[in-house]
């Protein structure tokens, strides 16, 4: 979740995220400061307890503070926008092929058919040569 931060020059724009609140959290960690002094530093921010806790539990097993590796076959469509051009782009052609349309947009077959939806008309056949 992006937060805006005001610098003395001006407001600054910047991505903070949950690595940059686990770096946060091993620093003053590695600077001598207790596990509930962090929580207490870092409540006005709205990081939880849990957070800090792991975030130092984790840091002293591994010794690391990237993210771990994400299991399982990822979502390759959830922007507004490409599901929106993929339905205008069905919109426009219903009866173009969903293959050729998920690979201009760069995007799983399976997931152009999930978010084809209802933006079809119903007078559109699904395959070209048959009767709608």
């Amino acid at each position: 979740m992006p937060r805006q931060f005001t610098h003395v020059s001006g407001s600054v724009n910047m991505e903070w995220g949950f690595k940059e609140n686990r770096v946060a959290v091993i620093a003053l960690h590695k600077n001598g400061k207790s596990d509930s002094q962090n929580f207490k530093l870092f409540k006005p921010l709205k990081i939880s307890r849990n957070f800090v806790y792991r975030a130092i539990k984790r840091y002293m097993e591994f010794w690391v503070i990237e993210d771990r590796a994400r299991s399982g076959r990822l979502k390759s469509v959830r922007a507004e926008a490409a599901i929106k051009t993929l339905r205008e782009r069905i919109r426009r052609n219903p009866l173009s092929k969903q293959k050729i349309i998920s690979r201009e947009l760069n995007i799983s077959t399976q997931s152009s058919m999930s978010h084809q939806g209802r933006s079809t008309p119903e007078n559109a056949s699904p395959l070209k040569g048959t009767p709608p």
